[in-house]
């Protein structure tokens, strides 16, 4: 799907056609056919409108001498549709694509907040303040996401504490491979943003400065919250399985000495019930009672003996 805007004389920004003088587009998830429209009608390099749109492919920028064209790979979050159990995210490349007095999106998936730029007041004429906007919305999805994602951690870890079940270790996992996804991401988008303005077709102003260092201290802060999160779930996923642990030791130890108490008077009955000479009368009604009473016997000296070593 391909969406076509440009500025009225008002500097409204209204819905068009494909025609040379639009000055965003915005494209989504799009067919083989309108790839080759984009590339037969602006030239655009074939691989800037195909990249984007690979779920495996990196943060990164590019320039094409040949058209004149600019390409900026940037990661953003989105929910993961395929666990409904947990919140839980994943991240996809968006393109934004900028020469020729143009700019274009490129994703695999719908963002909302391209729509709502759509219905704002946006100069578009200033294409590196848009790509800028664009990049601040996206590191502030992370830090509103990486709030999410500790809400959500914060309540499997208060239902841990009543209960250990696989379900809810699993759901932690879900949180932790976000957190996992997230610092990838924003690492490359660090990496993508100090390299921002070395593009031909990416000019900087001084209008721009504090757009620039908010942009700056919105994605550093999602790094360090990232790996703050990443270390505390990693700590207590250690510590629950230090617990797990625990609890099977002692579930062991515990049957360990039941198997013990009941194996004592195993090896009475089974040696009175020999068929050999014994020095009591066999034929006697008292015989399974001192059976018995031997039996007792050494069940209460082991018992005795395991409780002062503390074993029960």
């Amino acid at each position: 799907m391909i969406t076509a805007y440009k500025h009225e004389d008002s500097l409204e920004i209204k819905e068009t056609g494909l025609a040379q003088d639009v000055a965003w587009l915005n494209i989504v998830d799009p067919e083989r056919e309108e790839i080759e429209t984009l590339m037969g009608l602006y030239d655009i390099p074939e691989d800037f409108l195909r990249d984007p749109l690979d779920s495996e492919e990196s943060a990164r920028i590019e320039f094409d001498d040949d058209t004149g064209y600019s390409l900026i790979i940037i990661d953003l979050p989105i929910v993961n549709q395929t666990n409904q159990k947990v919140l839980s995210f994943i991240t996809i490349p968006l393109g934004i694509i900028i020469g020729n007095k143009k700019i274009m999106t490129v994703c695999s998936e719908e963002n909302d907040f391209l729509e709502f730029y759509a219905r704002q007041n946006i100069n578009l004429n200033y294409r590196s303040q848009f790509a800028l906007t664009i990049l601040l919305t996206i590191a502030n999805h992370f830090n509103r996401n990486l709030r999410l994602l500790n809400k959500t951690r914060l309540r499997i870890e208060r239902s841990l504490k009543n209960n250990i079940t696989n379900k809810q270790l699993y759901n932690l996992m879900e949180v932790e491979k976000s957190l996992v996804y997230f610092l990838a991401a924003l690492k490359g988008n660090d990496n993508v943003i100090k390299k921002l303005f070395r593009l031909p077709s990416i000019k900087r102003f001084d209008e721009d400065e504090e757009l620039i260092e908010d942009l700056i201290i919105e994605n550093n802060q999602a790094i360090e919250t990232t790996e703050l999160y990443t270390n505390i779930l990693e700590s207590i996923t250690s510590s629950y399985a230090s617990l797990l642990s625990n609890e099977m030791n002692n579930t062991m130890k515990t049957l360990t000495l039941f198997t013990v108490l009941l194996t004592l008077p195993t090896l009475v009955f089974s040696f009175f019930g020999m068929n050999v000479p014994l020095p009591i009368d066999d034929h006697s009604y008292i015989s399974w009672v001192i059976i018995i009473a031997i039996s007792v016997t050494l069940i209460s000296t082991v018992g005795l003996v395991l409780w002062r070593k503390k074993k029960f």
